[in-house]
């Protein structure tokens, strides 16, 4: 070397990644990965090398599979994120954050607040879904005498009883004489919004510190024990169930916006306290942004529910995957018993990440379903007015609130049942021996299996199908007792 020569300097410059997908997130993506090594030799650089690991094709199945399950599953699910601004948008970018990039993830989840702040105040003002079993339940009357005088006219009532004295005049002031606009509104209103709001601050501070990398990394473990020649554990099949679950909840969204737009449609869209009925042009005018206002309102809180049911039972799914593909090796004797094991106890660790801050938040949803639920019931049944459209309203109300009550504690009891089927394999394993196991080993997994916790908790209690339906049962026959014995009276022709 000559004196002007500079050292050889090797560097990595660039990542080149098969784009079959569009742009994704660096920490999780699974593309092959093409290294270009170049040197830098009198401040220019040449190329020296072109090394690829793997030739414009990716032939390993679960890599495949992974690409396309964060394709179709998880980027729709981390947009619904950033739409309620749980996750910071722009975040999967490979660009850096703009200033007014970060400005803008400070000023939404703060907007996203306020909209629900107004949602809860305007649902109190306006009476929102008519939830008064008293006076929503029954049709309004007035009398021709009534409805001929203006607002501010006076009228006498006059005892003309002859049996006792004439008492004196009482004179009437039809326009203090309003009817009640809203009944119990903390346990109606207060309450859920309460939950509600609690809810979404957890799932904030959840996903802003940890991304959902829990599910993910559950997902991946999920995909590497599955088996692509098993139809029942395929990661297809893995796939298309998580699909399932997104086009249920996109349903439930809209059926959920569609209900409360139609309790809009017969109230005239507005309150009278709000509007004033000689403003007819500017009634016109603000009620119907107003309403658009509130459904606007309305999607993003039944954003939020839908995000926190998807996170629970997507994991949960994941869970009852990785359950099944290491119950189905032990059932074929084609995994050593230490692996086993050390599988399960993995599979315990994702089940404890499950009961933690998602099962808190779910917990919390499970208070606001079932109440939601109970109210739409009884107003249902309590139901005096004889329109077509109020029947489809009251019977919609809590069908829509109980499937999806009954789809997240449907989840979480299937984790429960399905993990217990281990103990029942370890039992046969006990009396029919498992590969080269001495007695001492079957002993020693049959009392590992007894002390693992595998259950799905939802206030901190397991959830098993034994309970829900034993509690569903046992409400059928009470209201039926109830119904039968008139204790509940209604005017209903079909619950009398």
């Amino acid at each position: 070397m000559n004196g002007n020569s500079k050292p050889l300097t090797l560097s990595i410059s660039n990542y080149h990644y098969n784009k079959t997908n569009q742009s994704l997130n660096s920490d999780d993506d699974f593309e092959c990965v093409k290294v270009e090594v170049r040197s830098k030799f009198n401040s220019n650089w040449h190329e020296l090398r072109q090394i690829s690991d793997l030739d414009n094709s990716c032939p390993n199945q679960t890599t495949v599979s992974l690409m396309r399950c964060k394709k179709q599953i998880i980027h729709p699910f981390r947009n619904l994120l950033c739409l309620i601004g749980w996750r910071p948008i722009g975040v999967d970018s490979f660009k850096r954050s703009s200033i007014l990039l970060k400005i803008l993830n400070i000023i939404y989840p703060i907007f996203i607040l306020i909209l629900l702040l107004f949602n809860y105040v305007y649902e109190i003002i306006v009476c929102q879904g008519k939830l008064n079993i008293v006076t929503d339940t029954k049709t309004t009357t007035t009398t021709t005498s009534t409805s001929t005088l203006s607002p501010r006219e006076n009228f006498t009532m006059v005892n003309w009883s002859s049996l006792v004295p004439p008492k004196p005049i009482h004179i009437v002031n039809t326009s203090t004489l309003n009817t009640p606009v809203c009944g119990h509104i903390f346990t109606t209103y207060i309450l859920p919004d309460v939950l509600h709001v609690v809810a979404f601050v957890i799932g904030f501070v959840y996903f802003r510190i940890t991304e959902g990398e829990p599910m993910y990394s559950l997902m991946e473990k999920v995909f590497i024990c599955t088996d692509q020649n098993m139809r029942k554990f395929s990661p297809n099949r893995v796939i298309r169930r998580l699909k399932i679950f997104l086009l249920i909840g996109s349903i439930w969204v809209v059926a959920s916006v569609a209900t409360h737009a139609l309790s809009n449609a017969m109230n005239d869209f507005a309150h009278p306290l709000i509007f004033n009925r000689q403003f007819q042009k500017q009634r016109t005018s603000v009620k119907y942004s107003l309403f658009v206002l509130d459904i606007l309102c309305l999607l993003v809180s039944n954003c939020i529910h839908l995000a926190i049911s998807m996170n629970f039972a997507s994991h949960c799914e994941l869970v009852v995957f990785y359950c099944k593909a290491i119950r189905t090796r032990l059932e074929e004797k084609s995994i050593h018993l230490h692996e086993a094991m050390k599988q399960i106890l993995d599979l315990g660790s994702s089940i404890s990440q499950l009961n933690s801050a998602a099962s808190r938040m779910m917990s919390i949803l499970i208070v606001y379903f079932l109440e939601r639920t109970i109210l739409g019931i009884i107003l249902l049944m309590l139901n005096q007015i004889n329109e077509p459209l109020v029947y489809v309203y009251r019977a919609l109300y809590p069908i829509v609130w109980f499937s999806i009550l009954v789809f997240c504690l449907g989840q979480a009891a299937r984790v429960t049942s399905k993990c217990d089927k281990f103990h029942r394999i370890s039992l046969s394993m006990r009396v029919y021996g498992y590969r080269t196991a001495t007695s001492t080993d079957l002993d020693g997994f049959l009392l590992f299996l007894a002390k693992a916790e595998l259950r799905a908790k939802l206030f901190g209690l397991t959830v098993r199908p034994g309970k829900i339906i034993s509690i569903i049962v046992t409400t059928l026959v009470i209201c039926v007792i109830l119904l039968q014995t008139n204790i509940i009276h209604t005017t209903n022709f079909f619950f009398q």
